[in-house]
């Protein structure tokens, strides 16, 4: 048996300094992008771990699971984060968690195309919108993967429905007797990204249009997931005297800003105006804020327990598990 690669090994193959494949390895973005492909493939085709990396293993074989996700500041991302840490922590060995953010259709094509250099034995993808391709790409490396809040046959899936999200929404607010209703939410998504807010919108579009109700235009409303701007926008609104009487809006952070922006312009929440919401994110209940639960810390739970548990029994069979939304009333409908 030879012995195992040393970085000058790769940094021969790939006609670099040993400081430049040091870079690759540890700094990449700081490195341009033909000089890292050469250092990469001279990596891979030799097999190369860092020496460090290496002793680690051999000391202590410690699960490596990484988190990827493209949105780090998203709080339904992090209370399923912090799902996926509580899980691992209450097991009786350790595991290293690392966490991947990807902003672009490129990188995570990247992270897909270097994952068998990460040394990984396991991937939760969220809300991601992976092709079979990547996937295979990811099993094929050797790595196991879980994916929350999208469907493959592929891999262990950890999702819900969110079109029934949304009728559930809608069937709340016409058994409250409303027959005039609003919609706001972000109208645009990224290639790489899974886009729910359209299921739950058509869910609750269905739901309304079946009881003989129909949505116009013009109280169809949009904007950034961003809390103050959609107060800014909805003190306008309101303050015009002109909008219905219900609103669904599928995600809380908007839900927010619309309830600050009604008593901002001095509305009673659930009496002027009503507001369902969607995801039960941390200080809903604060807010008050009737909302559609996807039970997020749950959901990381579930991914995490699935992917240890593959880890220990790779034949163990693929799952597609649903969650089962709720509707939590609140005061603000």
């Amino acid at each position: 048996m030879g012995k195992n690669p040393t970085i000058y090994d790769v940094s021969r193959k790939a006609g670099v300094s040993a400081a430049t494949v040091s870079r690759v390895l540890n700094n990449p973005g700081k490195v341009n992008a033909e000089t890292r492909k050469l250092v990469e493939a001279a990596v891979e085709e030799l097999g190369y771990k860092p020496l460090l990396e290496m002793r680690l293993r051999a000391l202590k074989d410690i699960p490596r699971i990484c988190v990827v996700s493209p949105h780090f500041a998203s709080q339904a991302y992090l209370q399923r984060l912090r799902g996926i840490q509580l899980y691992l922590e209450s097991l009786d060995y350790e595991t290293e968690l690392q966490i991947q953010i990807v902003n672009s259709q490129m990188q995570l094509e990247r992270f897909v195309e270097t994952v068998s250099m990460r040394n990984l034995d396991g991937v939760i993808f969220v809300s991601l919108a992976l092709t079979e391709d990547q996937i295979t790409k990811v099993k094929d490396a050797g790595v196991e993967c879980v994916i929350i809040e999208n469907q493959s046959p592929m891999c262990t899936c950890v999702n819900y429905d969110n079109f029934e999200g949304g009728r559930l929404a809608a069937r709340y607010l016409l058994d409250k007797g409303f027959t005039e209703f609003g919609i706001l939410c972000e109208p645009f998504h990224w290639e790489y990204t899974v886009y729910s807010m359209q299921d739950r919108i058509m869910g609750f579009q269905a739901e309304v249009g079946a009881a003989g109700y129909s949505i116009p235009r013009e109280h169809f409303y949009e904007n950034q997931i961003d809390y103050s701007l959609v107060r800014k926008q909805f003190n306008e609104v309101f303050r015009s005297g002109k909008y219905p009487k219900a609103f669904f809006i599928p995600a809380d952070l908007m839900a927010f800003g619309m309830l600050q922006a009604a008593i901002d312009c001095g509305l009673t929440p659930g009496k002027d105006v009503s507001i369902v919401g969607f995801d039960d994110i941390d200080y809903a209940d604060v807010f008050e804020l009737t909302t559609v639960s996807q039970h997020l810390d749950e959901s990381g739970e579930i991914a995490a327990k699935a992917l240890m548990e593959k880890l220990r029994d790779p034949d163990k069979p693929d799952r597609q598990i649903m969650l089962t939304l709720s509707l939590i009333q609140r005061k603000s409908a």
